[in-house]
């Protein structure tokens, strides 16, 4: 095989790998990741404060808005493999101040002002 053949090889085998959800020992990945199925469940059934916390795990970050408690978990996952699926999200839970489970929902980002986890580690 000459060397050309194998630069091509090896970036069809990264192209491809981009475009599936594989995961590697390089990727970064903080905080929690509530799979969207587990976020419908817990939604539909109205789960508890304590059933989500037994669940997921305690959130990141607990604020109160409009007389509601909102939970908040931030999940980021930057990937070593060059043009493969970034993830920057949070899942929110918002609660009544009887507890009850009022709305459960993902959004965009919370990992810091510029969305990456590495440069706010680092303190930029």
């Amino acid at each position: 095989m000459n060397k050309t053949t194998l630069i091509a090889a090896a970036a069809l085998s990264l192209t491809l790998l981009a475009g599936c959800n594989v995961r590697t020992p390089l990727d970064y990945e903080t905080g929690v990741y509530i799979a969207p199925e587990t976020l419908q469940q817990l939604k539909s059934s109205g789960a508890t404060q304590d059933e989500v916390v037994k669940q997921v795990g305690h959130p990141n970050s607990k604020s109160e808005l409009s007389g509601k408690e909102v939970w908040k978990y931030d999940y980021s996952l930057i990937t070593a493999i060059p043009g493969a699926y970034n993830k920057n999200e949070s899942t929110v839970f918002e609660w009544s101040k009887a507890g009850k489970l009022l709305d459960a929902y993902k959004t965009n980002g919370g990992a810091g002002a510029n969305g990456n986890p590495l440069l706010k580690a680092a303190g930029n």
